[in-house]
């Protein structure tokens, strides 16, 4: 068992899952507010909001009904740990109501970081792939579906060790910067050069889609028929979890597992760039949220 928590901490946040079922409801009442104030409300923001206060009842009730000293059933303690985080998955969906609530659909910032990254970098989302294979293209988007694998693998290890509290902190950076990304996105809205490029004139409406095996064609399904969105680009949660899963790594098995994590996460990165579905500036702006998350996860719950 973990050791106990420190005494002045707040009970209840002593007990297992606590920080990050308060920051779900945090979330859940950053999104009612947002519909609530924009100009631009959906015609479903009743039923958002009776659903937004559903799941903060169900979340305030594990709350307060949780043990601070950690000794309960395995399963409920399972439930609190884990719920936060499906949950937060499940919310790249919702966060979808929020992201025109201020901006008209076909307005972006897109021509800006198109601009800044052709001065700056010479438009990397357009050329690295004009010049790639098949073979590169389905290297690359191994590489970019890795991250579906990032917490899941991480959690389930600390979870099986009775790592508990490593796991609240890691899957807690995790969720900040979902948090952080899905209220952004709606501040801060870019559609990444798949789009943007297209709208500018610099690449073809034939040339979205990349050349590339059944990897290439997974991670299609998901950003041109799935459940994608288009204008969340800014900041990239890829990056974001990318860096928390690179910390998390070194921290668990040091220099080698930093090196091989440090591998796939850079492997990564350079896959959302060159599959044209972030600009570098997303992929920056993630990683800082990533590593601006660990810090906020490290002191409050490990107390670093």
């Amino acid at each position: 068992m973990p050791e106990p928590w420190n005494t002045t901490t707040t009970t209840f946040l002593r007990s297992p899952g606590s920080w990050g079922i308060c920051l779900a409801i945090a979330y859940l009442l950053i999104h009612s507010g947002m519909i609530l104030l924009a100009s631009r409300r959906p015609q479903s923001s009743v039923r958002i909001l009776l659903t937004n206060l559903l799941l903060i009842a169900c979340f305030a009730i594990l709350l307060l009904g949780a043990s601070p000293d950690w000794q309960e059933a395995a399963g409920l303690r399972f439930l609190r740990l884990w719920a936060p985080m499906i949950f937060f998955w499940w919310a790249y969906k919702w966060a979808g109501h929020t992201l025109h609530l201020f901006y008209p659909s076909e307005f972006s910032l897109d021509p800006l970081l198109i601009r800044l990254e052709n001065r700056w970098l010479g438009q990397p989302s357009l050329w690295w792939a004009k010049n790639g294979s098949p073979w590169l293209t389905e290297l690359l988007h191994g590489f970019y579906v890795s991250y579906y694998l990032y917490t899941p693998a991480l959690g389930a290890y600390l979870y099986t060790q009775g790592r508990l509290r490593e796991f609240e902190a890691m899957v807690f950076a995790v969720m900040l910067g979902y948090a952080l990304g899905y209220s952004l996105s709606a501040l801060i809205p870019v559609w990444g050069p798949r789009w943007g490029l297209v709208t500018a004139g610099l690449l073809e409406s034939s040339e979205q889609k990349l050349q590339g095996y059944w990897i290439t064609h997974f991670i299609d399904a998901i950003m041109y028929g799935g459940i994608a969105h288009k204008g969340a680009a800014m900041p990239s949660m890829h990056c974001s979890t990318a860096v928390v899963f690179l910390f998390w790594c070194s921290r668990l098995w040091g220099f080698e597992g930093g090196l091989l994590a440090g591998i796939v996460v850079v492997g990564m990165g350079v896959g959302s760039v060159y599959g044209r579905y972030h600009y570098v500036a997303d992929v920056v702006c993630g990683a800082a949220v990533g590593a601006l998350s660990v810090w906020i996860a490290d002191r409050l719950i490990l107390g670093y």
